[in-house]
Order: structure tokens, then sequence, then C-alpha cells
């Protein structure tokens, strides 16, 4: 079985096991101990937080094999990006380009420099260890923290967005790198990410290009680089898409990989969640799963178990309870699996 639960500091080591795993390319995800640390305590001072409406409160969860007691994933959701700096992203959009004389009208894709998500809340950082990549600890954890934005609204805008890495490889090549973001930092991409995960955001504002990017001008390995997501990033796009998160024609700066975003309430798990009473039966039957979230801000932990939804509450097995730490009655929420 799986949990997710907030981060606390005796996950750094594994959070570190984790950030090195997962390779280059997640860059608010970084392998670096003394920034693991401190998104460990921003979460948990976020999470001790009274917040009218959301500010820079960020949140780290963790996936728990429960057969182990082993951290093996982790995810995470910015309350507001941009509140410091602004948070940077390309718009692909369209220059006209026409001449009457010759009787030419030609569009063409272009790239523009903007800060349009900043003020937004953010999703990010979802990594799991390879041997549980599958469909359910996945879902458990891409959809938990969904269950905290419905269960504490006031602390999340009313949309989402997520990036979603972009073409790389596991040497720090990235073609849209290569061929546009090298030119003004000097750096190859490994060190870029790994520096925009590790300090503050300015250096990009001072160095990146102001004008269009003109997508022709590009190579061609580098066009087709953009809006592509990363192989090892599919199955948590298919979640993410699935949910109801849709490309606006946005993508990230340093790799070009695909910005989604959505409306809470128009997220499946948002729009399908109940809440209401844990009641508990030994003799229960049923083989729906559910994901099933506990606790408040400290304590919320989510698991996912078959259970049967009533009118009077949620019919979960003892084993389930003792899993969440409940009593019969206890208030819960829960969406299907």
């Amino acid at each position: 079985m799986y949990l997710v639960r907030p981060a606390d500091f005796s996950d750094l080591p594994a959070l570190e096991r984790l950030a090195q795993n997962a390779g280059i390319g997640i860059t608010n995800f970084p392998a670096n101990r003394e920034r693991l640390n401190d998104k460990i305590a921003t979460s948990i001072r976020s999470l001790q937080t009274d917040v009218v409406q959301p500010g820079n409160e960020s949140y780290l969860f963790v996936l728990v094999d429960t057969t182990t007691d082993q951290v093996v994933g982790s995810c995470g959701i910015d309350a507001m990006v941009g509140v410091d700096s602004p948070f940077y992203s390309y718009r692909i959009d369209e220059v006209v380009h026409a001449s009457p004389q010759l009787q030419i009208h030609n569009r063409v894709p272009a790239l523009f420099l903007c800060h349009d998500y900043s003020g937004m809340s953010r999703l990010f950082s979802l990594v799991i260890d390879q041997a549980h990549q599958n469909t359910q600890a996945m879902a458990l954890l891409s959809r938990a923290r969904l269950l905290f934005i419905a269960r504490h609204p006031d602390r999340f805008t009313k949309k989402l967005f997520v990036e979603l890495r972009g073409e790389s490889d596991r040497k720090g090549y990235s073609p849209f790198w290569d061929a546009l973001g090298r030119h003004f930092f000097s750096m190859d991409f490994k060190k870029a990410d790994y520096l925009s995960g590790v300090s503050n955001k300015h250096f990009i504002a001072e160095l990146m290009p102001r004008y269009p990017i003109y997508v022709p001008t590009l190579p061609e390995e580098a066009q087709d680089a953009i809006g592509v997501i990363h192989e090892d990033s599919e199955k948590v796009a298919d979640i993410l898409l699935n949910e109801g998160f849709i490309f606006r024609d946005y993508v990230d700066i340093f790799d070009a990989g695909p910005t989604i975003e959505a409306r809470v309430q128009d997220l499946k798990t948002v729009s399908s969640q109940r809440m209401g009473k844990a009641l508990i039966d030994t003799k229960l039957s049923s083989k729906t799963p559910y994901l099933i979230a506990a606790g408040h801000l400290e304590d919320f932990r989510v698991i996912s178990a078959n259970a049967e939804s009533q009118v009077a509450g949620l019919v979960i097995h003892p084993d389930t309870q003792h899993s969440l730490g409940l009593y019969s009655g206890s208030r819960i929420q829960w969406a299907e699996l």
C-alpha cells in the first residue's frame, strides 16, 4: 500500500536520492541538499500558517511505500509563482508579414518572452522511483495534491498550471537550449537548469533575449522540440491531461517543454470529490478503488483503497481505518480512483 503525506525533515535523505535519480530537466527539484532542506522548511512553515489568500507558500508531499516505510516519491504545489520575481515562459504566437505589392501574406510562428503565469498556483516535481512507477502509485501521488487543493481552496488560485519536462538527454543536451539559450547564457543546459533550481531567477531576466524569436530561424531539431514532452514524463502528463489540463501555447524557456493549465473547478478529482463520515465495516465487499484523504494540514494524508460510497458517508475496511488513523465517524474526503 502507498500513502501520501506532507514532507518532513527526516525525509531529506530520500528526497536527495529521488532528485539525483530524476536526472536533468526537473528544475524545481534540484539535487542540492540545502535547497531541498529549504523546500521542506517552507512546506512545514506554510502548513502552520493561517492563510487568507495565496502568497509565497509552498507545499511538499512524499509518497511512502507502507510495506517498507520508505519514501519512494515526491510532488508539490506552489501557492503562487512570481511573488518575488517574474515567472518567465515563452508564449507561442504568430507574426504577420505581408506585402500587397507582391501579394505575399505570411504568418510566421514566434516565441514571445512573457510572465503570464506570474500570480498563479503551480503543481511541481512529481518524481517517483523507477521501481514504483506503476499506475496506482503515480495516480495517487498526482491526484492527492488535487484533493489538498479542493480541501483548502483559499490557499490557491482559481487556475493551476504545470510545466512538463521537455526534451533533453541524460548527458544534459537539450536541442532547444543548444540552439537558443546557450548563446545568451554562455553555459550548457545542465548548468543553467541547476542554477535556476538553486538560486534566484534574476539572471534569467538579465540574460534572456527581449525580442520575439522567429521559430523558422531555429535549427530543425530545436523546432521539433518545441512543446514536446520528455519520454520520462509521459505517464505524468497522461494523468494530468485526463484530469482536464490543456495546452495553451506556452512552453518552458529552457527546454521548450509544454506548459498545461486548468481551472481548479474543472478538474475531475476536484469536481467529483466528496466529504463525509468514515463508516467502518469488516465485511466490505466493494472492489471500487477510491482516493481517501484524512487530516487537515500538517496531518493530511491520502491512500488508495477499496471502499463503498453511500449517502451517509464512505464505507471503508478496518485496515484502511488503521492506515489513516481514523475513528468511526471521522470526517474524510474521497474521490474514485
